[in-house]
């Protein structure tokens, strides 16, 4: 798990020290930004090697399920399978059998890389589409081969293939093109929020070069901020931060980067130590408010028990050396707690308008008493 240090505002004045806020994730970004066509590239030759896709592609079809050998995230969204079209494109979901190229924004489905989308004819020749997965974890690399399928009705042929790595970044190399694009769409599209256009109907990649695509990554900023609820001689009538006071606690997190956090989203905090964890019910029986923001974050955060080891929230006694405590229940306040951790799930969305807030974002609330 990557650990992003973050810049904690103090939004009040408080008599106890400033501490820590960590906010961390295991995964990078699922918006894709391209590199290329560079040389020298790397040709994976599967001419002597791999396996035939079956069936063998015809005029206009696609194959049956591909096994990739290892899983792959693509757009936040784990596959361990793709399937293989005729005309110069893969597909993780639906495929399509069109061969009148479209731009990237009106592709007639979802969830496919472009490497040469083009009317292309493989004439159910085996040999000229062939797969291979080849490589040891975590740096294994799947590939998919189109070796001179020919352009339909046009003298020639195209040798182009995608290399899907590991660490969800992958490749498209072009070994030899009938026209280096001036009659294909390249390109990927997650969703229509989520794609790149590289070139359309336009010779963009010459002979012998690779695209490589990788990941955005997210850009997670954190703001914390605290509120006196009430004290023990002024209840909630301008009350101040003295021993019995109780102080609610916000962390929102925003994504400032066009870049998905695809899973893994964990917050860390410790709680001051001249204070103790509210762990009563805060909205049922959580001790905790969690709540959406606008633009919709894509996280949800479920509460089960204070005892469950599969919901959102974990406490530790022992400054987070260990996640498996148990709040004390004979008392809505336990001065055992010393630290806490929320670990969202779902895909936190990236900003789909770069550099303009409002970003996606979330937010958690908590409580603690001062001694």
């Amino acid at each position: 798990m990557t650990n992003l240090n973050s810049h904690v505002r103090q939004l009040f004045t408080l008599f106890f020290s400033v501490f820590l806020l960590l906010i961390s994730t295991n995964s990078f970004a699922v918006s894709y930004q391209v590199t290329g066509p560079t040389t020298p590239y790397t040709w994976i030759d599967l001419t002597l090697s791999g396996t035939n896709v079956t069936p063998a592609l015809t005029d206009d079809s696609v194959s049956g399920n591909i096994p990739i050998g290892f899983t792959f995230n693509y757009g936040g969204t784990n596959y361990t399978q793709v399937v293989a079209g005729s005309n110069g494109w893969v597909f993780f979901g639906t495929s399509s059998t069109a061969y009148a190229n479209t731009t990237v924004a009106t592709v007639p489905v979802s969830n496919v890389l472009m490497p040469y989308w083009d009317d292309l004819n493989p004439a159910a020749i085996a040999g000229r589409v062939k797969y291979l997965t080849q490589g040891s974890a975590p740096n294994r690399q799947f590939i998919i081969s189109y070796i001179a399928v020919p352009t339909y009705n046009v003298t020639g042929a195209n040798t182009f293939q995608i290399v899907l790595n590991e660490n969800g970044s992958f490749l498209y190399n072009y070994q030899l093109t009938n026209d280096q694009g001036a009659n294909a769409t390249i390109g990927y599209q997650v969703t229509t929020a989520d794609l790149v256009q590289f070139s359309f109907n336009t010779a963009s990649v010459p002979n012998a070069r690779t695209l490589t695509w990788t990941r955005i990554p997210p850009a997670l900023l954190n703001l914390k901020s605290v509120t006196v609820v009430s004290d023990p001689f002024n209840n909630a009538t301008n009350p101040k931060n003295i021993p019995g006071a109780v102080d609610s606690y916000t962390i929102n997190v925003s994504n400032t980067s066009q870049g998905y956090v695809d899973t893994g989203v964990a917050i860390t905090d410790p709680i001051p130590t001249n204070t103790e964890m509210f762990t009563g019910g805060l909205t049922s029986v959580a001790p905790f408010t969690f709540a959406d923001g606008s633009p919709v974050r894509g996280l949800t955060c479920a509460f089960i028990s204070l005892s469950s080891t599969t919901d959102c929230i974990d406490f530790s006694n022992n400054s987070g050396a260990t996640w498996t405590y148990v709040p004390i229940t004979t008392s809505d306040y336990d001065p055992a707690v010393t630290n806490i951790r929320f670990i969202p799930s779902g895909v936190m969305n990236g900003d789909t308008a770069p550099a303009a807030a409002p970003y996606p974002n979330f937010s958690v609330s908590f409580k603690v008493r001062i001694k």
